[in-house]
């Protein structure tokens, strides 16, 4: 049986990695994948900088616009469909996206944990709302400590799903990872990660927030709002969550344009100390005035493309 090898680029919001993708998979004939938690979603394609459809056809890039913005999804869908898909297909393929989550889930799998359950994670939620972030921490601290101290500040989420798994099963959802982990598919993964100096990425940030709002955005919220409200994750995304403010009339789109900004800057910390934490990643730092062609090359050569 021959070898699998997997391809990865990640990095940080608005680091350049459509266009890279792009380039990589017309030059080897690469099926693209997407690894973005918020492109599954359909109908929110400015504020996701999802690629043009004209794209999308081109490469047929796959795992977007999965489910509606009023449905939810998970991450564990999310490895299940990207599994089959590479299951299914002769074709090499580039996972591409800024999910960590995801990234985690391909290289170190999947934990076979029950699903979640409505009732007790809603009264989860009352809790988290009720005490606040430190006093849930408190609560998840006493039960599994391991979690706890990895999960950075303000992972509601994932901080609520670690309590969860605990009151599901009586174990600490950190055993199930460390014991019970299985990989969605075998072969050899070669990641990179494109990294930009911070200056530079700020500004790549800034232009990507002020460009979604001149390409419509308002436009696309009203519409996807027209249709059915947004489902709890979607509707908190960044952007998304802004947008609808400004659709109220409770904020002004100066005031969110800035918020945005904020938030994918902390986002794209958020997104690089994840990504430090796996040793198997090689960075590519863009160079100043690098165009995309080049910077493509350069990664490929990493992938053990060229």
């Amino acid at each position: 049986m021959r070898k699998l090898t997997h391809r990865v680029l990640v990095g940080g919001t608005a680091s350049g990695k459509k266009a890279v993708a792009a380039s990589l998979c017309r030059r080897h004939d690469l099926l693209p994948l997407s690894m973005d938690s918020m492109k599954v979603y359909r109908g929110m394609d400015i504020g996701t900088d999802k690629p043009p459809r004209a794209l999308i056809e081109e490469l047929d890039w796959r795992l977007l616009d999965l489910v509606g913005h009023d449905e939810r999804y998970s991450a564990g869908r999310w490895v299940g469909q990207a599994a089959e898909l590479a299951n299914q297909t002769e074709q090499s393929l580039l996972f591409a996206g800024g999910t960590p989550l995801y990234l985690r889930l391909l290289l170190r799998g999947i934990v076979p944990v029950p699903p979640g359950n409505a009732a007790l994670e809603a009264e989860l939620e009352a809790l988290w709302e009720r005490e606040g972030e430190a006093h849930f921490r408190e609560q998840l601290a006493e039960v599994d400590p391991e979690l706890e101290g990895r999960l950075f500040p303000g992972d509601k989420k994932r901080l609520v799903r670690g309590l969860e798994v605990h009151r599901l099963t009586g174990r600490p959802l950190s055993d199930w990872q460390r014991e019970e982990t299985v990989r969605p598919l075998e072969g050899q993964f070669l990641v990179v990660a494109l990294r930009h100096e911070a200056p530079e990425h700020e500004r790549r940030v800034r232009s990507r927030v002020s460009r979604m709002f001149d390409e419509g955005f308002l436009d696309e919220v009203t519409a996807l709002l027209a249709h059915s409200p947004f489902g709890r994750e979607a509707g908190q995304s960044i952007g998304y969550a802004e947008a609808q403010e400004v659709l109220a009339g409770r904020m002004t789109q100066e005031a969110a344009i800035e918020r945005i900004a904020i938030r994918t800057r902390q986002l794209v910390r958020k997104q690089r100390m994840f990504l430090s934490s796996f040793p198997e990643i090689q960075w590519v730092d863009v160079r100043p005035g690098e165009s995309e062609e080049d910077l493509a090359a350069r990664v490929g050569e990493c992938l053990c493309l060229d």
